[in-house]
């Protein structure tokens, strides 16, 4: 939640990919104190993004967020979908390139038995 907030406290300063590099780059130390030294490593006014770290509508926001990577299967940072099927965490070319190949030769075999291409997704998307 820490890491959330101070991204988007810092984005209030049109910041908040700064933070998240820096975040990033620090992962194993994520406490109160060490989200404030990044903040003023890069450049933050130290006082908005205290009193935007506890922002009640801040924290609400990040909460609704959660909810909705909740609800469609993100658990993880990053969580990614091609075409509805998903990946978790950090993940090389070649995984993709595997889902990608796997999924076009899924549409095209639905293409060649008849399906209007307008109409694949929505066929993948009920298939098994």
């Amino acid at each position: 939640m820490g890491a959330a907030l101070a991204v988007q406290a810092a984005n209030r300063q049109k910041k908040g990919w700064a933070m998240h590099d820096k975040l990033f780059e620090n992962n194993t130390a994520l406490t109160r104190e060490d989200i404030d030294k990044y903040a003023k490593d890069i450049g933050l006014d130290m006082t908005k993004f205290k009193k935007d770290m506890d922002d009640p509508a801040l924290k609400q926001q990040v909460e609704a967020d959660q909810k909705i990577a909740n609800s469609v299967g993100a658990s993880g940072t990053p969580t990614f979908f091609v075409n509805g099927r998903i990946l978790v965490g950090a993940q090389g070319f070649d995984k993709f390139q595997e889902i990608i190949n796997e999924e076009i030769k899924q549409a095209d075999a639905l293409i060649a038995a008849g399906t209007p291409k307008g109409e694949v997704y929505k066929k993948r998307a009920t298939s098994p």
